[in-house]
């Protein structure tokens, strides 16, 4: 098994159009975040299920960054929700794509998600994914992990990404991002009432 993509599809979103948005609105200026800040009443349900203080616990200084409405983007199966962050040692995005109700096949493929490693704990079902720089992927690949989780009629996508390391001793902890992401779904109330299991990441470089 060999992963190519820096950043897993999502549900209905192309990888370009989620990359654009997320680098065009780290360039923004201070208070510019777009959609991400209007109230409640018109929030993404993803945005209301992942919220600014839930992704912030998770991710600290990660900030909203536009993708937040109530409607499903065009072409889309999912709401959407986008968080980033910039900083010296780079980039950090974590995005929510949340289908609500969900398919039969959209639970289906939920459930089979290549290279995805269970996870107990949370909804009826969930896995984790490592791919991008955790896999091995040259080029400045980016370092992905990615929690996809299946509760009822629900399926829930949440890609964690940070740049590729800059040296050494800024190597993306894929072990944390895990925990990060199991711990945000359970703040969200996707625990099922079974302490989390969350397995352990791939060593980095692993082929798959």
């Amino acid at each position: 098994m060999h992963r190519r993509q820096s950043w897993p599809a999502r549900p209905g979103v192309t990888v370009v159009a989620v990359l654009a948005v997320l680098l065009a609105s780290c360039a923004a200026p201070a208070g510019q975040s777009g959609p991400a800040s209007s109230s409640a009443v018109t929030a993404s349900p993803a945005c209301d299920l992942i919220t600014p203080e839930i992704a912030a616990k998770a991710v600290p200084g990660i900030l909203p960054v536009g993708q937040n409405s109530p409607d499903r983007p065009m072409g889309s199966k999912a709401y959407l929700c986008t968080y980033s962050s910039k900083s010296p040692t780079g980039m950090m995005a974590l995005s929510v794509a949340l289908i609500a109700p969900a398919s039969a096949a959209d639970i289906e493929k939920a459930k089979s998600t290549p290279d995805c490693s269970p996870v107990t704990g949370i909804g009826g079902f969930a896995c984790l994914q490592w791919t991008g720089y955790f896999q091995g992927e040259a080029g400045g690949a980016s370092a992905n992990t990615v929690l996809h989780a299946v509760r009822g009629d629900e399926v829930l996508e949440m890609p964690y990404v940070t740049g590729p390391p800059m040296d050494s001793s800024s190597a993306p902890d894929g072990n944390a991002m895990a925990h990060a992401l199991v711990q945000a779904a359970a703040d969200a109330g996707w625990g099922n009432g079974t302490p989390p299991s969350v397995p352990a990441a791939p060593p980095v470089g692993a082929s798959g």
